[in-house]
């Protein structure tokens, strides 16, 4: 899959000159939508990329919720009864992406095209399956400020490369990952947030010896960043490119999201940082379809060995309570980070509950307070079309503060010729103590085609 690296000074006026007011409009609407009717909750902005809102309290996703991709068709079907092969098939998912980020060195846009082309086999024996997938961008329209945006490489060209490439083995409850592949871990996850995921070199062991009990521990040796063509050592991706260090882990799952959960996780990239991440949960379900979950977060962030990020300490408190009624749902949260430092994710995603499109609200001595709501606009007859918004305000010693409003409408089609087709507006405006603000706006079509 390739797509023609054509290459400009310039975007078209239409897309050059974006109307501001327009999209504050919109996002102004979508605010008003969501608090005038009724809201659905937001996780942190890295687990909205690929699923959908929760309609329920107890469903609301956490970093410790495991991510189901759906099974392409065999295209063998026909051909043998052998499930190897017979269950074997290929998953196409273009993806367009324009994006205009404005902040305090201008302004920075692209429109790239791309996506991803995978194929997964059967499971042989029920014992072993593999897997391939590749990924690619390319600019439609590029200019010479497009590398920041992040849909593409730093100056501005496309890239291809093979982001997975995996065998599963499998063994009574416990089941191995090994070489490239995804993960979808707090801290260390694809965050799928542009043109092209994270994916790691890694080594990991899966098992579920018992109903509501999860374990899960490996080794990540590197990281494949978004806009970059090799995977690089933990290490490096973390600021220490003179050495080649990775990372190990080790979480568990206890009970059910759905009603009691415990979810912990260490990390430790050696001679680097060791961070420890801890969420829990319940959920108290009433009649007539009323739930009420809250949730806690914990993180620990310290330095370890031979310290070559140098010497720090920190954790993170955090707390959440999300209330659904009918279909709907809304949510409160607050952080609390330690003033020795504020907390680091290079690898991914920040699972923190303040995390927004651009900023994660957890800096040193930084106290986040947030609210989420969402709508699905069925009920107005616009099927298909849901809506969410989220907005924080984060305050720090000093004096120092900042404030970012989220508002995201996605439109997906469910059945038909086009289904699995999903677009999704997205703006972002973030101030703070910066003498300039940060504005954000993206537009993204998806689509999956399994053969």
């Amino acid at each position: 899959m390739r797509f023609p690296p054509a290459k400009v000074h310039c975007l078209p006026c239409r897309l050059q000159q974006t109307d501001f007011v327009t999209r504050l409009l919109l996002a102004m609407l979508t605010v008003l939508l969501a608090a005038r009717l009724t809201g659905w909750a937001n996780p942190p902005d890295y687990l909205t990329n690929d699923r959908e809102p929760a309609d329920r309290a107890a469903e609301l996703a956490s970093p410790f919720t495991e991510f189901v991709t759906e099974q392409p068709i065999g295209w063998l079907r026909g051909l043998s009864n052998e499930p190897f092969l017979r269950y074997a098939g290929f998953s196409l998912q273009p993806r367009l992406y324009y994006r205009s980020l404005q902040n305090g060195t201008g302004r920075q846009e692209a429109f790239a095209a791309g996506g991803s082309l995978g194929f997964i086999t059967g499971w042989w024996r029920d014992t072993l399956q593999l897997g391939v997938t590749g990924y690619t961008t390319q600019p439609v329209v590029a200019p010479s400020s497009a590398g920041n945006t992040g849909l593409l490489r730093p100056d501005g060209d496309g890239l291809s490369v093979l982001g997975q490439a995996w065998v599963k083995l499998k063994v009574g409850p416990a089941t191995a990952t090994l070489f490239r592949q995804a993960l979808q871990l707090p801290f260390i996850n694809g965050n799928d947030s542009r043109m092209i995921p994270n994916t790691f070199m890694a080594y990991q062991l899966e098992a579920e010896p018992w109903k509501d009990f999860r374990l899960n521990f490996g080794y990540v040796a590197g990281m494949k960043p978004r806009t970059g063509e090799d995977f690089e050592p933990m290490s490096q991706i973390a600021g220490a490119p003179q050495v080649n260090r990775g990372t190990s882990f080790a979480g568990l799952l206890i009970g059910s999201e759905e009603r009691t959960y415990l979810g912990a996780i260490g990390q430790l990239t050696w001679d680097l940082f060791s961070c420890t991440y801890v969420q829990a949960g319940h959920t108290w379900q009433f009649p007539q379809d009323f739930e009420i979950r809250g949730d806690i977060q914990f993180v620990d962030q310290r330095s370890v060995g031979s310290e070559l990020l140098g010497a720090f300490n920190t954790h993170l408190y955090g707390a959440r309570l999300t209330a659904s009624y009918a279909n709907a749902l809304v949510s409160l949260q607050f952080n609390d980070t330690a003033d020795g430092a504020g907390i680091r994710n290079p690898f991914g995603g920040d699972p923190t509950f303040n995390s927004l499109m651009i900023s994660n609200f957890n800096q040193a001595g930084e106290k986040a307070y947030g609210v989420g709501v969402t709508y699905d606009l069925s009920r107005l007859g616009l099927t298909g079309v849901r809506a969410f918004a989220a907005y924080a305000y984060g305050s720090m010693p000093a004096g120092r503060w900042e404030e970012e409003f989220n508002a995201t409408v996605d439109y997906r089609i469910a059945a038909g010729t086009l289904k699995n087709l999903w677009v999704r507006l997205r703006y972002a405006h973030n101030a703070s103590n910066a003498p300039a603000a940060t504005e954000d706006f993206r537009v993204i079509l998806n689509y999956t085609v399994n053969f």
